[in-house]
């Protein structure tokens, strides 16, 4: 396993970020035991950094987490006030039975007109860093302007972005826009690590091609990938630290390429419009009474299915 510096954190994280939303209600939902096994596998093969978020409903899949203390665990909340967020803070650290949350942050955001309307989350994690509750501050995007923004601000630390070979799922811009944005943040001097490498899903068919753009990309400092077995994170693994043979290459490419993704609809859709509301990348739409997605846009996150109130959707 490759290591990098996370920024000016002080930081250490390993080349591949575990990403933990496939183990949850709005992916696969793997039992605990499934995961923790997972999550020890990763560890004994050098990975020593975990993405989660509280949205993803996967605390308790951390606590066999809980005792290494070379383990480094990226979260983030969509709370808004100092009070919220401090519910947020203080739900992963016991939740994840940790004393520290080593990155924490905010998520999903936009502009820097989000990042203002969270001023108070954000100062109350600035205060947590200095308490050393937290390491590092973080925040999550899908907008280049976003990223803009969040590399001018002091309060933050780390920019986890969007960034793949295709430059699907980018809110505002092109592949060629995030790379600047990205590339800024890092000259600020920000800690970099980026998502959707796979498109969500959509990109498995060049999967190899794909993480060897995200390896290869300079601004960064590691890469999240969802992975759901041992196979996919030899891939994953394999591939960013540039150590894969040919045939171990077309050996797991073709395992990769078994489990393709797509979102599920169910009969009982109801067309009360929060999975549109949520929706970040425009996918759905209610036609008829009915969620209708336009495939070409949906990343694959499941984010719908975690609001969905008639349990309709799902990612299979």
């Amino acid at each position: 396993m490759k290591y990098s510096m996370l920024g000016k954190t002080g930081i250490e994280v390993s080349a591949l970020c575990m990403g933990s939303l496939v183990l949850g209600p709005a992916q696969y939902n793997l039992p605990g035991e499934q995961s923790r096994t997972l999550m020890e596998y990763a560890v004994s093969q050098g990975v020593n950094f975990f993405d989660t978020s509280e949205f993803y409903g996967v605390y308790p899949h951390f606590q066999c987490l809980s005792d290494n203390p070379n383990v480094v665990i990226s979260s983030r909340s969509y709370a808004v006030s100092k009070a919220g967020m401090k519910a947020s803070l203080e739900m992963a650290r016991t939740e994840m039975k940790r004393d520290k949350i080593e990155i924490f942050g905010l998520h999903e955001q936009e502009s820097g007109l989000t990042l203002k309307g969270h001023r108070q989350a954000l100062e109350y994690l600035a205060e947590s860093r200095e308490r050393g509750v937290i390491d590092a501050v973080s925040v999550s995007t899908h907008y280049v302007a976003c990223v803009r923004s969040a590399a001018l601000l002091p309060e933050i630390d780390v920019v986890f972005a969007i960034l793949n070979i295709d430059g699907l799922g980018i809110a505002d811009g092109s592949r060629q826009d995030m790379e600047e944005a990205l590339a800024f943040a890092r000259y600020m001097g920000k800690g970099v690590y980026i998502m959707k490498a796979l498109g969500g899903g959509h990109l498995f068919r060049k999967s190899y091609d794909a993480l060897c753009y995200a390896r290869d990309f300079p601004y960064k400092d590691s890469v999240c990938v969802g992975v759901k077995n041992k196979a996919e994170l030899d891939f994953a693994s394999g591939v960013l630290c540039s150590d894969i043979s040919a045939r171990e290459r077309e050996t797991l490419e073709s395992v990769i390429g078994e489990a393709t993704k797509h979102l599920v609809v169910e009969d009982w859709c109801q067309g009360c419009g929060k999975c549109q509301e949520k929706c970040g990348f425009g996918a759905i739409a209610i036609i008829n009474g009915k969620a209708t997605v336009d495939k070409s846009k949906c990343m694959l996150c499941g984010y719908c299915a975690r609001v969905c109130p008639y349990f309709c959707l799902k990612v299979v």
